[in-house]
């Protein structure tokens, strides 16, 4: 089968050939470690192929050998089945890293055959890709966990502040109530889109009108409970794990109306930066609650108080739930998500 160029190098320690298989493609790297002269001369020739001087890295000490970044190519029958690997490739960079910051633009990029003439000088140098490649692998062979991944990116692009504005350490910026109806549309799609990537997952709440998923009294209905609680067993997630609900600055209407249900502080939570630890279970509810009731129909007033924090949560849920079914969390968890009570 042909091979096809991806223009997105990988800069991951040591710098080992690569070969992971998917349903329809493999993903296919080159070691890109040399040693003596040789290290100069592939430097050249790298620079001569690329039109641009490769990235070198070098290991933790000095005994571990410099290598360079090396592109990952496509083994495919055809364009067809090299772009499904490449736009499932770039989705799977944006779950792992949270964002689309450092994320080509979807369709922007078109894989070309080995040994075509080039027809972009597009290319992106990237620590992290090959944890890409193994989780578009994992999910490519299920329809539904592909459209996971493409509705979670789908959000980001709704809503996707970098995680250092986020981030509480690092005087994070403060996101307000809009005005502007455009903001509440996008923030709704994000929280929609995010919480179907959840149903995508097959670990959505599964309640109804006879069936609620709360009691009169406000606690779980068993049923529901323990049929969401098996469903996230059988997918690998740890329902121990609480999620870091992010809250900051003054209380919106969404807040007043349900606030989350607190199973304590993280030890950053002080000031403006009220965030706060919820069940697992709890956070999928809340979530559900958010896109049934304010994003998905008609909106009311209360859509007008939604904020880039709102769709942050359901979408930082939706990353936890794809990476710890995939085996990805917490090795690739950044900046602020879940994480396992003791």
């Amino acid at each position: 089968m042909p091979l096809f160029h991806t223009t997105l190098f990988s800069n991951d320690f040591p710098g080992d050939a690569f070969d992971s298989a998917g349903a329809a493609w493999s993903f296919e790297k080159s070691s890109g470690v040399y040693v003596g002269n040789a290290i100069h001369e592939r430097s050249f020739e790298l620079f001569k192929e690329r039109g641009h001087a490769p990235t070198i890295s070098h290991g933790m000490s000095q005994d571990e050998l410099p290598f360079f970044d090396m592109e990952v190519l496509i083994r495919a029958r055809g364009l067809s089945q090299a772009m499904q690997a490449f736009n499932l490739l770039v989705s799977s960079v944006a779950v792992l890293d949270g964002s689309i910051t450092f994320c080509p633009e979807p369709f922007s990029i078109e894989p070309w055959e080995v040994g075509a003439t080039s027809h972009t000088k597009s290319h992106m140098s990237m620590i992290g890709l090959l944890d890409a490649c193994k989780l578009a692998n994992r999910v490519s062979r299920t329809r539904s966990l592909t459209y996971a991944l493409h509705k979670l990116v789908l959000s980001y692009q709704s809503s996707s502040p970098h995680m250092m504005d986020l981030h509480p350490g690092q005087s994070p910026r403060l996101f307000g109530i809009h005005t502007d109806s455009i903001y509440h549309v996008y923030l709704a799609n994000a929280i929609t889109l995010a919480y179907s990537a959840i149903e995508e997952l097959g670990l959505e709440i599964r309640a109804s009108q006879n069936n609620p998923s709360k009691m009169p009294d406000g606690t779980w209905n068993p049923v529901v409970k323990a049929d969401l609680e098996a469903r996230l067993q059988r997918s690998g997630i740890d329902i121990s794990s609480t999620t870091i609900w992010t809250l900051r600055g003054p209380k919106t209407r969404i807040e007043n109306i349900r606030p989350p249900p607190s199973a304590g502080k993280p030890s950053w939570s002080r000031g403006s930066v009220r965030d706060v630890n919820i069940q697992l279970i709890d956070a999928l509810a809340l979530a559900s609650w958010l896109r049934s009731g304010i994003t998905t129909h008609r909106f009311t007033n209360t859509a007008r108080s939604l904020t880039v924090y709102d769709a942050h949560n359901v979408q930082s849920l939706a990353r936890f739930l794809i990476m710890e079914k995939f085996g990805f969390w917490p090795a690739r968890a950044k900046g602020v998500g879940c994480e396992k009570s003791p």
